[in-house]
């Protein structure tokens, strides 16, 4: 009889990672020493916290697996590490199991069942956190770091003790409206609990979305749904935590995003954020190919122009030109860094005729016989765009001329605003088809950067939607880099 057993989905994970992310034969129960490892590398809960049972990847059972292979209980002395696991387990839970008069090392289904709680919530972690282009000993190292008791708080989840009561709510509301809805599973994200559910019967759908819309006056709190992609029926809902429960990506999460860039064929990588399953949100300025970034004061616009920079350097071809109507203090940072110069309003109007005089030589160039190949990428960022060019028309002009044009001879533009307003964007908007929106204080304003609303409900700390070329609309959570980070990743580009 075995001792530990896995769903069919649990087995399907494992048979996955052995072929994709290994690429080799080991026994089947090294996933589940991996499982173990990742969940003790994790905030630990109470083990009778209905919690556990949300991270479990469902489905009938399936694999098979004994002491002896997991924990290699039995086997000669260097093999076998089940008294080892069980203390660890027991440092874990100290408090609770001796609360309970509970023995670890003699009560065996009570080993068993804590065992089977760790190898679940490592699967589940594993199969939420992982994939197949993934380099899987990289996340080994990013993932097993082994804390006894709780880690350091640049790695906590969100205690789910604070989200209690959100799915039952759920469910009675949807219940109430006569629909029946089944939890997939939930989990936690830096400022979202999310639940994932199916609708049981397909054709309630059209009376779910209708519904929905009500839903956040039954849990008090902003919620929004995005369908499942590849999962008939599915959902996620995203419910807003409480500001005091928020997390922040952070450096570590930044180097991230770089490292992914760097495993890219994007020419222009641009790391904008973490989503909402905490993974980095990138895209290729090439071929956006010119980029709106608008947000209302303190909603985080400079500090994502500052990491567009930080991420367009990587290119060592690139060459940055920045207009900041700020005397040059908003990005003052950059004025020692090869390849960027950085130029005032007052000179704004000759930046731009030199760039549309580049523009055109490039093109005369090419129709000479020079590949554009040749040539380096030029990029234009423009701040402040509508205190720029409220009394000047001429400079919007200029800047119309080259969206308009200059897209196709490796030269950009990066507009930032704090207001976008019709006027000033009717002239640019057909040639800008890439946008990102921060937080901004009307849904007209919303519906100026990206044809439709949201922005005006986001919370103004760096969360922002992006939007490029008619594609889906996308969230993704900014880092802001405190200004020692930042001049570290300067360093090395001066």
């Amino acid at each position: 009889m075995a001792d530990i057993y896995t769903t069919k989905i649990e087995e399907n994970l494992i048979e996955r990672v052995l072929k994709e992310g290994l690429d080799c034969q080991f026994p089947k129960y090294h996933i589940l020493r991996i499982a173990i490892a990742k969940t003790l590398s994790m905030q630990k809960f109470r083990l009778d916290a209905e919690f556990w049972e949300s991270k479990k990847l469902g489905g009938e059972k399936k694999g098979e697996y004994h002491l002896s292979q997991v924990t290699g209980k039995g086997k000669e002395e260097k093999e076998d590490f089940d008294m080892l696991l069980r203390a660890m387990f027991y440092m874990q839970h100290k408090e609770e199991l001796e609360s309970k008069n509970q023995d670890i090392f003699s009560d065996e289904k009570l080993y068993l069942s804590i065992l089977e709680k760790y190898i679940h919530r490592g699967l589940y972690e594993l199969q939420h956190s992982w994939k197949n282009t993934d380099c899987f000993y990289q996340w080994c190292l990013d993932n097993l770091s082994l804390y006894i008791g709780n880690p350091p708080a640049e790695v906590r989840e969100s205690s789910p003790t604070d989200n209690q009561g959100y799915y039952p709510k759920i469910e009675k509301y949807f219940k109430d409206c006569a629909v029946s809805i089944y939890r997939i599973s939930e989990d936690n994200s830096y400022r979202h609990h999310i639940c994932k559910i199916e609708v049981q019967d397909a054709t309630k759908i059209p009376h779910f979305k209708k519904k929905f819309e009500t839903l956040e006056n039954v849990l008090g709190c902003n919620a929004h749904y995005e369908a499942c992609k590849g999962i008939s029926k599915a959902f996620n809902i995203y419910i807003q935590k409480p500001q005091s429960q928020w997390q922040n990506p952070n450096l570590r999460d930044f180097q991230q995003g770089l490292a992914y860039l760097q495993k890219q064929s994007y020419a222009l990588g641009v790391f904008a954020g973490m989503n909402i399953d905490k993974k980095p949100v990138c895209f290729d300025l090439k071929d956006a190919p010119h980029l709106l970034v608008a947000g209302t004061t303190n909603s985080g616009k400079s500090v994502l122009l500052k990491n567009i920079i930080l991420c367009l350097l990587q290119n060592k071809e690139v060459q940055i030109t920045i207009i900041d109507p700020k005397q040059g203090s908003e990005f003052g940072e950059f004025k020692e860094v090869k390849n960027i110069e950085v130029f005032t309003a007052e000179e704004s109007c000759k930046c731009a005729e030199e760039f549309i005089e580049e523009m055109e030589s490039r093109y005369k160039a090419n129709a000479q016989g020079t590949s554009y190949q040749s040539m380096s990428y030029k990029i234009l960022i423009v701040d402040e765009l509508n205190n720029l060019t409220r009394n000047n028309k001429n400079m919007l002009d200029k800047l119309t001329n080259l969206a308009e044009k200059m897209r196709g001879c490796k030269m950009h533009l990066i507009l930032g605003s704090q207001r976008p307003d019709a006027k000033t964007f009717a002239g640019l908007r057909d040639n800008i088809p890439a946008r990102i929106a921060l937080k901004v204080s009307k849904g007209t304003e919303s519906r100026i950067i990206l044809d439709e609303l949201g922005a005006e409900k986001l919370s103004g700390k760096g969360d922002m939607l992006l939007k490029f070329n008619g594609k889906d609309t996308l969230m993704a959570f900014g880092i802001k880099l405190s200004p020692e980070e930042l001049q570290t990743q300067l360093r090395g580009l001066r």
